[in-house]
């Protein structure tokens, strides 16, 4: 018990927390085990290192080396659930908080797995359980970026989640699980293909750059390749494509499409006929005013990019970059196709510039905006 206390007042000491009389129990608890003195000076050392400023490297710093000292026997809670998910819901625009937040905890699960490698005898009683399995998710208006335990960087748009097991993730094929919208860029292991599960696809890779996109609730699943080869298993088809670079397959997630039918020589009717879904296998597609830029990749460089796509889909865009509700009240104006781009623009200079070449009206309340005619 007074192994765990040194630990508990070593975290308030360094957060600034400990009052003057949590100091003076932490020096004596120190003096009664004196086999935590060197640790306890390394933690302080590190904990002193200034903060590295890419904020990218912190995110994957921390999650890499959290999941190397989860496997010493270590779990720290460190914004976490019960369920040993990692919510990665810190606002887009609160980046100093969020760089301040990855550097300290970065440092101090450095320390800690130094610590513990150089002595044993410094281990964790609060949970010697391993979390089976990871989860890393975003909310709206959040994006991040992370590095997995095989080297592989992802990075995950809002409202997204990653699932991959944690205790055998690396030792045999490596496997995750996505919900949302997530651009991989995969450490090559010929022996260890790298699989990525959708509700309606698997995508297998041995190393290579693309982007998949399965929001729940949307018409189609996406996967677009940057470089290198995947294969695409369909799972309602039991079909599979084997993409090239530069290629976007498109599936078509709804199971049934309207279809009319003679019923007599003047009367017709809608009937709805049960159909495969459609599959377009196509190009990646390249932002008219800088071809440069592929549209498909453009949110993991900062960009908010749509190319002739209705402004109902923009929407649903918009809602996940910036974390409000778009609701649209005029069904043509649903239709109406824009292309544009916005990197640092706020929600009201994002719909100011719609509004140049689209006429519509907006009324925002709190979170919520209407779009009228």
């Amino acid at each position: 018990m007074n192994r765990d206390r040194i630990w508990t007042l070593m975290s308030r000491k360094l957060s600034g927390e400990a009052t003057q009389a949590e100091l003076i129990e932490l020096d004596d608890l120190v003096k009664i085990h004196p086999d935590t003195d060197i640790p306890v000076q390394y933690i302080h050392e590190f904990w002193s290192i200034p903060a590295e400023s890419d904020e990218e490297f912190l995110e994957a710093t921390f999650h890499l080396h959290s999941e190397r000292l989860k496997e010493k026997g270590f779990d720290l809670e460190i914004n976490k659930h019960e369920t040993g998910s990692l919510n990665l819901d810190m606002p887009v625009e609160s980046k100093s908080k969020k760089r301040l937040l990855w550097a300290s905890a970065a440092v101090v699960i450095t320390a800690a797995i130094l610590v513990f490698t150089l002595f044993p005898g410094a281990k964790n009683t609060y949970s010697q359980e391993k979390v089976a399995q990871s989860e890393v998710s975003t909310k709206n208006g959040s994006r991040t970026k992370i590095q997995l335990p095989d080297g592989t960087s992802v990075w995950l748009n809002s409202s997204s989640k990653l699932v991959y097991d944690n205790e055998h993730f690396g030792t045999g094929i490596r496997e995750v699980s996505l919900t949302g919208e997530a651009y991989f860029d995969v450490v090559k292991n010929p022996n260890k293909p790298f699989v990525i599960h959708t509700a309606k696809m698997d995508i297998k890779v041995l190393g290579t750059a693309f982007n998949v996109k399965c929001y729940p609730g949307e018409k189609t699943t996406e996967t677009s390749l940057i470089r290198g080869s995947v294969e695409v298993t369909l799972k309602d088809r039991q079909e599979k494509i084997i993409m090239k670079p530069n290629e976007k397959l498109i599936l078509n997630n709804e199971d049934v499409r309207p279809v009319k039918k003679l019923l007599s020589s003047t009367k017709q009717a809608n009937e709805v006929e049960k159909v495969k879904p459609i599959i377009e296998l196509g190009h990646l597609t390249l932002y008219p005013k800088d071809s440069s830029i592929v549209v498909e990749k453009g949110w993991v460089d900062g960009r908010l990019i749509f190319s002739d796509e209705r402004l109902e889909d923009i929407a649903k865009k918009m809602e996940r970059w910036y974390g409000v509700t778009i609701v649209i009240t005029n069904e043509k104006l649903k239709k109406e196709l824009l292309t544009g781009s916005f990197e640092k623009e706020t929600f009201s200079q994002a719909l100011n510039a719609l509004q140049l070449t689209t006429a519509f009206n907006y009324k925002i309340n709190k979170d919520v905006i209407t779009i009228s005619k």
